[in-house]
């Protein structure tokens, strides 16, 4: 395989790995995927431990190990502050807060989890990229769910929505619920 088909995969990798990080904290995985960030860790120090001809590739290269150790170090600190406890208390990650009706009934509040995740993953998403959020919980919810029903009413069938980022640019997106 060439360098820059390399970086290029690895780069893909790299962002499979991260929506990976972000099922977890999320709370739909249950086991943090520390494996696959060993083995990815290794495959980038091998990438760039081999000769580079061209100041592009060097410069990807660099890139690419800078965003992987900043999303390591991110992790790790996430991983301790919830081993500790200290994320539903002290409310130092938006998406590992605990549900704010916790006496509802229960239908609402899996419904309301479910939100709330999102939104606190694409609070989390915006802080990781340095943009501000400019919506408040309650208007994006609204906003949501505005959406959810006229796609649904469109196409026929049930979507859920999913934080996306691509280009460094944040968005919710609307995927189809398969049919089982």
């Amino acid at each position: 395989m060439e360098l820059t088909e390399q970086i290029a995969f690895l780069d893909r990798v790299l962002q499979e790995h991260i929506r990976k990080w972000e099922r977890f904290f999320a709370g739909v995985e249950k086991v943090p995927p520390q494996i696959e960030r060993e083995r990815l860790s290794r495959r980038i120090r091998l990438l760039s431990e081999q000769t580079v001809n061209r100041r592009a590739d060097q410069f990807r290269i660099e890139q690419l190990q800078h965003r992987f150790q900043t999303y390591s170090m991110n992790w790790e600190r996430l991983l301790r502050e919830r081993e500790e406890g200290r994320s539903a208390a002290g409310q130092t990650n938006p998406g590992l807060r605990a549900p704010a009706s916790a006496n509802a009934p229960a239908a609402a509040t899996v419904e309301s989890r479910e939100e709330d995740s999102l939104f606190d993953r694409y609070c989390a998403a915006k802080a990781e990229h340095g943009v501000a959020v400019k919506v408040d919980r309650k208007t994006f919810e609204e906003q949501i769910e505005s959406q959810r029903k006229r796609i649904e009413e469109r196409l026929g069938r049930k979507v859920h929505f999913e934080v996306e980022v691509e280009d460094g640019k944040v968005r919710v997106v609307a995927r189809k619920i398969k049919r089982t």
